[in-house]
């Protein structure tokens, strides 16, 4: 075998060859790196470019809250502490004005409520599952109820600062009660006869 002595000039020559590979090797990592950091951006720029539809079958979540364009909470939905499901609206002060929720034995009601947090208006279910509806004044006194009893009638009682009315559909009673007197019965045509 012919052995190639070590010259200076085949040193060189070997000097400039592996320079050379070098310098190709390097431009390669250099483009590796810009194509990784392109598909990189441009599937970030996809994800976020999406982020505004979320598709999913199932979202498990304790609150959410849902934000205006200026980013003000206009909506959550979330569990109270006893762990009842409850939604409350918020107004542009970022004050509850409707609230919607269930007690915990599953008795649903909904809220009106005023600038102050007060409640003014309320439609619920009773125990038995009968509807009433009762309206505040801004004291957070009540001065109107209009519900279902346990038999299924109708049922109005008036509040207001001379006493208060109550009507009854089950049998046609009237009764008027003044503050500080006893409660009269006012007579309707069906007793009187």
């Amino acid at each position: 075998m012919f052995k190639v002595e070590p010259t200076l000039e085949n040193l060189a020559s070997h000097i400039q060859r592996q320079d050379r590979s070098l310098k190709a090797m390097s431009w390669s990592v250099l483009g590796a790196t810009i194509l990784a950091a392109a598909a990189i951006i441009s599937s970030q720029w996809h994800a976020t470019a999406n982020a505004d539809t979320v598709k999913a079958k199932t979202l498990s979540v304790e609150t959410i809250a849902l934000r205006n364009g200026t980013g003000k909470i206009v909506a959550l939905i979330s569990s109270t502490s006893d762990g009842t499901p409850h939604i409350s609206l918020l107004d542009s002060r970022e004050k509850v004005r409707l609230s919607i929720g269930l007690r915990q034995d599953g008795v649903p009601s909904v809220s009106l409520l005023d600038t102050e947090q007060g409640q003014r208006a309320v439609l619920s279910l009773n125990d038995h599952q009968d509807a009433s509806l009762t309206m505040y004044n801004a004291a957070k006194l009540p001065r109107a109820t209009l519900a279902v009893d346990s038999v299924s009638s109708g049922h109005m009682v008036l509040f207001g600062t001379g006493g208060g009315l109550n009507l009854s559909a089950l049998d046609g009673r009237v009764q008027w009660t003044p503050v500080g007197g006893a409660v009269q019965n006012i007579q309707t045509k069906t007793e009187s006869k």
